[in-house]
């Protein structure tokens, strides 16, 4: 496998399209994936989320909790002040679309700090448009405090995967 990453990262550097993003799933951390996953989870049915959330409360249940740690996996996700549809409120409302997109998303990912604010913004995945990268970071960051993520009612750091369609 590490011969194909190489040879195919070798080919995009020799291939003439070299200023173009690529994305090969092994550069990504498990925890990234399991971030990406998350949000591109498409499960929706009631039943489903009652189950996940049972056993996502048990699993906290006897963690010892780091306030100074930030976290990938918490009890209570951070979340937007106005909620998810303030949230798309607020990108729709604050996005300026590059000329010439056609609807990509960019996966932005960034920690929400303990007091709710947005620190370490980076693109986890995006188009070959760097104006796109550019944009979304720039909204994330317009965005302000938030409300932090909790373990066991304790407010603790958690990064967070926004995706952001073009």
């Amino acid at each position: 496998m590490k011969n194909f990453t190489l040879m195919l990262m070798l080919f995009v550097a020799f291939s003439g399209k070299s200023q173009k993003s690529v994305l090969v799933p092994t550069t990504f951390s498990d925890k990234d994936k399991a971030l990406i996953a998350s949000v591109l989870d498409s499960d929706s049915e009631l039943g489903l989320l009652i189950d996940k959330d049972k056993a996502r409360a048990s699993r906290f249940k006897n963690m010892t909790v780091d306030r100074d740690s930030t976290y990938y996996d918490v009890e209570l996700p951070a979340s937007f002040p106005d909620g998810q549809d303030g949230l798309k409120k607020f990108i729709s409302q604050n996005i300026v679309r590059p000329k010439g997109s056609k609807g990509e998303t960019v996966l932005v990912r960034f920690m929400v700090e303990r007091y709710g604010e947005i620190s370490k913004v980076h693109v986890l995945a995006s188009s070959s448009d760097p104006q796109l990268s550019a944009e979304a970071i720039k909204v994330v960051k317009k965005m302000g405090s938030w409300n932090p993520a909790k373990i066991q009612g304790i407010e603790v750091a958690s990064y967070y995967v926004l995706p952001i369609k073009f």
